[in-house]
């Protein structure tokens, strides 16, 4: 689950770095969309190798952790009308807390050998009258650990990774001080070895957003299909990737990050769920059709 408190304002363009700090990551989306080869080569499909319709209780088997399900909170729905695809699809209700921090989610493991390259596609719907006031983390993530302990870096919001020990992405909605609707326009919520650090000296998620004429804020009520990509860095270079699509366009796309500082370092988690960090109300989404792969996966509609 993504538990920061406060959302940094950094990040969107390119920053030039200063001294011996590398380069900040650089938005290349617009080049890539227009280049045939990069795009093929940025889109090209993988081996899935993770794949849940949220249509049996099998399914909660696949997860090491669900934050709410003893409570109720998290649940699966059978009932082809709530589902994106068949039947199933998974429910997180973020309950009401006078203002307080609010959170569900549920968490699985696909290491301990990980991966350098992942695309994490799901499906998901806000309900017809969510509204987390401002801050929120909805949406999902990819977080690359070294080791073997699946619960690394958990709780390690504020804090920049070293290099040698995290980086994570989440792919999730931002109001802006709510000059945009709920939920908020798309962006990656990032932690890196490299990020930029608050006013507070302290280091919370840099947002890695599309161009500011291309923010794209979901509807409520309508299902979605979000995807992106981490491609982990050669240890010593800045060559890293990250990208993230909407229903099959092309949304972000950024190069230059350094992700890591040995290559023990690799993509061995993601999370779904939903956190509100001054919960006044109920708040639900719903997750479907989750799939991780080597590869593009892109929309299911797509691949029929």
């Amino acid at each position: 689950m993504w538990t920061a408190v406060v959302v940094a304002l950094v990040g969107g363009n390119a920053i030039a770095a200063e001294g011996a700090d590398p380069p900040y990551p650089t938005r290349v989306t617009a080049e890539t969309r227009t280049n045939a080869e990069q795009l093929s080569a940025l889109e090209r499909p993988g081996e899935v190798f993770f794949k849940d319709g949220f249509e049996s209780s099998d399914s909660l088997k696949k997860y090491f952790e669900i934050r709410g399900l003893r409570e109720g909170r998290v649940k699966l729905t059978i009932d082809a009308q709530l589902a994106h695809e068949g039947n199933g699809a998974i429910q997180f209700t973020s309950p009401a807390r006078d203002g307080r921090e609010s959170g569900v989610g549920a968490t699985a493991w696909f290491g301990p050998d990980g991966y350098d390259r992942v695309y994490f596609r799901r499906y998901i719907k806000f309900a017809a009258d969510y509204d987390q006031g401002n801050l929120n983390h909805v949406g999902g993530g990819l977080t690359g650990v070294s080791g073997t302990n699946r619960w690394r870096a958990m709780g390690s919001a504020g804090i920049r990774p070293k290099g040698d020990d995290h980086f994570k992405s989440a792919f999730e909605p931002w109001r802006d001080w709510k000059r945009y609707p709920s939920p908020g326009y798309m962006f990656l919520y990032t932690y890196w070895m490299d990020m930029k650090g608050g006013r507070d000296d302290k280091y919370y998620g840099n947002m890695m957003g599309p161009a500011d004429d291309e923010r794209l804020v979901l509807q409520r009520d309508k299902w979605y299909c979000l995807e992106h990509m981490i491609q982990a860095n050669d240890p010593g270079e800045a060559n890293g990737e990250l990208a993230a699509w909407i229903d099959g366009k092309l949304y972000i796309h950024y190069k230059g990050f350094r992700w890591r500082s040995t290559p023990e370092v690799k993509l061995k988690r993601f999370g779904i769920g939903v956190y509100v960090h001054n919960a006044t109300k109920d708040n639900t989404v719903w997750y479907d059709d989750v799939a991780l792969s080597t590869g593009y996966i892109g929309p299911l509609e797509a691949n029929r």
